[in-house]
């Protein structure tokens, strides 16, 4: 089964899907390595891979698709991509949907922010209106041509609008043709109110965040499962844990001079080589003569 199909599979069958976030190559290696079935490449992650820089909407489609492109390549799972706002109108939609496809996504998720978008953790997020982001929706459904590449929709509309909005975007999101929805509730009052939305969409695909943060706090996959959640993504863990650990080994290295203090933590040259693929390296090396 090629991946786009075992990505939609996931989706049509009922299977509760959890998929890390990765931020490079590297970390999607190690990911697979673990087990995951998926893995999902978001815009904070990108940007802060490849610019250093927050997520505010100052990277371009070209190089989402590039980043996306090389993580696809580094892996044999579904990697399920972050489109932001589709980069634009309807018209830009067609496009960013086509240029994952072709880049090997297995899915792409698309919010209905304005334009330049924000990370969805900031607060200075607004949306636009529901026909122009249905207009949108409709515009990334006709544009793919592999008809198991899964579009995801989310929506932010609660922090301008509130709950009864932010359900009644979903419903029109998907009756335009969704096949994922994210109701964004990082800034509601508490497991009542996810709820309250899970339980107005009859079974419908549902996709939340695993998170240090916000009302959905340290909750567990089997408790997202449990309150009616789908599709689980960690957007920026890998990278929220992997960036104080290194600043520690660079403090270390610049007041002592010394690795010493991470003798045990760091993986061994054979064991990171083994990770990145020298094995089948070699392999390749000795079937064609290279010496």
């Amino acid at each position: 089964m090629d991946l786009v199909k075992q990505f939609r599979s996931y989706i049509d069958n009922g299977e509760f899907l959890f998929a890390p976030g990765v931020h490079d190559c590297v970390t999607a290696k190690i990911a697979e390595k673990v087990g995951h079935k998926a893995v999902y490449m978001g815009g904070f992650g990108t940007s802060a891979a490849i610019y250093g820089k927050p997520d505010v909407g100052l990277v371009t489609i070209t190089e989402m698709i590039s980043h996306a492109r090389n993580i696809v390549n580094s892996v044999n799972l579904p990697v399920f991509a972050d489109a932001d706002t589709g980069h634009g109108n309807p018209l830009n939609v067609r496009r960013t949907v086509q240029e994952y496809e072709r880049a090997g996504v297995a899915g792409i998720q698309m919010e209905d922010q304005t334009h330049p978008k924000k990370c969805g953790n900031m607060p200075e997020r607004h949306v636009i209106s529901v026909n122009e982001m249905v207009e949108k929706i409709k515009a990334a459904v006709d544009a793919r041509k592999n008809q198991d590449l899964v579009i995801a929709i989310r929506s932010d509309a609660y922090i301008d609008s509130g709950i009864n909005e932010l359900i009644d975007r979903g419903h029109a999101y998907i009756e335009a043709g969704a096949d994922v929805f994210w109701p964004l509730l990082y800034d509601c009052k508490g497991v009542h109110e996810i709820k309250k939305v899970t339980s107005s969409f009859n079974n419908f695909p549902l996709m939340a965040t695993l998170t240090n943060y916000s009302a959905t706090a340290y909750l567990t996959l089997d408790e997202f499962k449990e309150l009616g959640f789908r599709v689980v993504i960690s957007p920026f863990a890998a990278l929220s844990i992997a960036a104080p650990i290194i600043m520690s080994l660079m403090q270390e290295m610049k007041d002592t001079g010394s690795l010493k203090a991470f003798s045990d933590k760091l993986m061994p040259f054979d064991d990171l080589t083994d990770l990145l693929g020298l094995p089948e390296i070699k392999k390749l090396e000795n079937k064609y003569g290279i010496k």
